[in-house]
C-alpha cells in the first residue's frame, strides 16, 4: 500500500539499524547517479567510516554517539571552513528541527571531551567565536 501511494521505498518494524543506513545510501546513490562514493573521511589521525559509521583515532576505536557522528562528518567534509551554528544545526538535525541552537554547542562539547587531548583547548573543533567552529587538521 505504502508503494502504491507514492513512496519509494519502505520498511517494516522491527528493523536493523544498518539495513535502514543501506537502503538511505542507496537511495542517496540514486538521486546523485553517483557510485563511486568514498567509504572514508579522513583527517590524519582521524578516519571516520562512512559505512561503518566509526570513528577511529589512529588504531584506537573513539565511541560516539550517531549525532557526533554526523557533526564530525560535517567538520571532515569541511575542512577548515568556519560552519555557523545554524548550519551545523541544520545538516545535523534537519532543516525542520526547531530546537535552541545552544544544542549544537552542547553537542560539540561532548565530542571535544572524546576526542581532544585537552578539551579546554582543543586543537581540531576550534571555536568561530559568534559564528560557529572549524575543523583544523
Amino acid at each position: 500500500m505504502g508503494l502504491m501511494t507514492g513512496a519509494d521505498d519502505y520498511i517494516t518494524k522491527p528493523f536493523s539499524p544498518a539495513e535502514l543506513t543501506a537502503r538511505i545510501d542507496a537511495l542517496m546513490r540514486r538521486l546523485t547517479g553517483s557510485t563511486a562514493q568514498s567509504d572514508e573521511l579522513t583527517s590524519p589521525p582521524f578516519t571516520l567510516n562512512i559505512k561503518s559509521r566509526t570513528l577511529m583515532r589512529g588504531d584506537e576505536r573513539v565511541e560516539i554517539t550517531q549525532v557526533e557522528f554526523m557533526i564530525m562528518k560535517t567538520f571532515l567534509e569541511n575542512p577548515s571552513r568556519a560552519l555557523s551554528r545554524e548550519e551545523i544545526m541544520r545538516t545535523v538535525w534537519g532543516p525542520d528541527y526547531f530546537g535552541d541552537l545552544k544544542i549544537v554547542d552542547v553537542n560539540v562539547r561532548r565530542l571535544r571531551l572524546k576526542i581532544e587531548e585537552d578539551p579546554a583547548a582543543p586543537r581540531y573543533i576550534l571555536t568561530v567565536w559568534g559564528f560557529g567552529y572549524k575543523w583544523e587538521a
